[in-house]
């Protein structure tokens, strides 16, 4: 009994502690500008330009008068490297 307690708290230990690198990494250079965007905004209050976070990014896609996934489709074209460069490149 004991050493099913041990192992299972070890077992649950372990994966707790190899998430977390997973969590604290942000999106490779290589991803799309959504990416980059979805990761500066989220989660929601963390961010200045989109308090809101993805939620309130796409209450801004849906005031501009172009179809949301062409808005989208864009944005995912750009692959600049940081949302630093997407948000420059989205400025022109």
């Amino acid at each position: 009994m004991i050493k099913k307690l041990v192992i299972t708290g070890a077992t649950i230990a372990f994966l707790a502690t190899s998430a977390l690198p997973a969590l604290a990494v942000g999106p490779s250079a290589e991803a799309s500008c959504v990416g980059h965007e979805a990761a500066a905004i989220s989660p929601p209050g963390s961010s200045e330009e989109f308090p809101d976070g993805m939620p309130g990014l796409k209450a801004f896609v849906d005031t501009i008068p172009v179809p949301p996934g062409a808005v989208y489709s864009f944005i995912a074209s750009l692959h600049e490297g940081s949302h630093e460069a997407c948000d420059e490149a989205l400025e022109e």
